[in-house]
């Protein structure tokens, strides 16, 4: 690992609170005027289809901006937003908290996932099923696994069309809310309720007793903001607010997800158990992805950050 920290230039090790609260201060300022523009032409568009079709537009261009948000916010939560701390964290906090994310309890869950990346017992976040588990799973007997046929038909369901297409549409809908509130892709435990393992439950395996205060700021957080959501949703209407707000963050989802899968998801990729895994082999266990400039002017070049440090 000193060899490959050597071997990265020392700038790139330099945190400049400045130019991290500009590219803050950049987002906001598009998802700003992106939202005034929808105010002023949209509802002006003649025609239900096409004022559908602007909306539709505009939620997806506006979850472009909300997902670079989201990635400073990332940022914040490694600590390579600045130098100091309680700047990383409150920064983090706030806007996180705007994209419904629990930041704290999300900070803590994903720097255990960075310390054992690609570790099949101790990753905390992305732990891929093995294949008898699949075919246990979909009722097959995981004793006749091994006479080929079996693992055969498995290899072709997953590769079916109408599978994969199934797959994507609830992992890249419902993947990051089943995260949060179930913690599906994360570790088992076997001897608690599923909705007990979660992200804002301070007593959840997931934490230890000393973060139950950072749990419960990141649980603040997220109220904050589902209050300001009903009394905007009372005042104007909910449709505004799906307008507006769920839109967008439909689509900041899923381009979490999204970059989340790619870069752990590939043939190429390998996890590891017990003795077989190190610090480095995980770090490196991620695959570099090409958005071009989506990629590297919206989401801050997250896809090519392949070892956090």
């Amino acid at each position: 690992m000193k060899d490959v920290l050597r071997a990265i230039p020392p700038e790139c090790f330099n945190r400049s609170a400045v130019r991290g609260l500009c590219y803050v201060a950049r987002d906001l300022f598009l998802i700003a005027v992106t939202g005034m523009i929808a105010y002023y032409t949209i509802s002006r568009l003649p025609g239900t289809f096409l004022q559908f079709l602007g909306w539709m537009i505009y939620g997806f261009i506006q979850g472009l901006f909300g997902t670079g948000l989201w990635v400073m916010a990332h940022e914040c939560g490694h600590q390579s937003f600045s130098r100091w701390s309680l700047l990383n964290d409150s920064v983090g906090w706030v806007l996180h908290s705007f994209l419904l994310v629990p930041y704290f309890s999300w900070k803590i869950t994903h720097g255990k996932h960075h310390k054992a990346t690609g570790h099949m017992e101790k990753d905390v976040v992305l732990v891929p099923k093995t294949l008898s588990v699949l075919v246990k799973k979909r009722g097959a007997d995981p004793k006749k696994f091994q006479d080929g046929w079996t693992e055969e038909l498995a290899n072709l369901v997953e590769e079916a069309p109408i599978a994969s297409l199934y797959v994507f549409i609830v992992q890249h809908t419902l993947g990051w809310p089943g995260y949060l509130l179930l913690n599906i892709t994360g570790q088992k435990y076997p001897d608690r309720r599923p909705w007990e393992v979660n992200h804002f439950n301070p007593m959840s395996p997931l934490f230890s007793e000393n973060q139950f205060y950072q749990i419960l700021a990141s649980d603040l957080g997220v109220a904050l903001t589902i209050t300001a959501l009903v009394f905007v949703s009372r005042k104007w209407g909910f449709l505004i607010v799906l307008r507006y707000y769920f839109l967008p963050y439909f689509w900041v989802n899923y381009w979490l997800v999204l970059i989340t899968y790619l870069q752990h998801t590939d043939p190429a990729l390998p996890h590891y158990r017990g003795k077989a895994w190190n610090f480095a082999r995980g770090a490196a266990a991620t695959m570099d992805r090409d958005f071009g400039f989506i990629g590297q002017h919206i989401f801050h070049d997250i896809l090519k950050a392949l070892v956090k440090v």
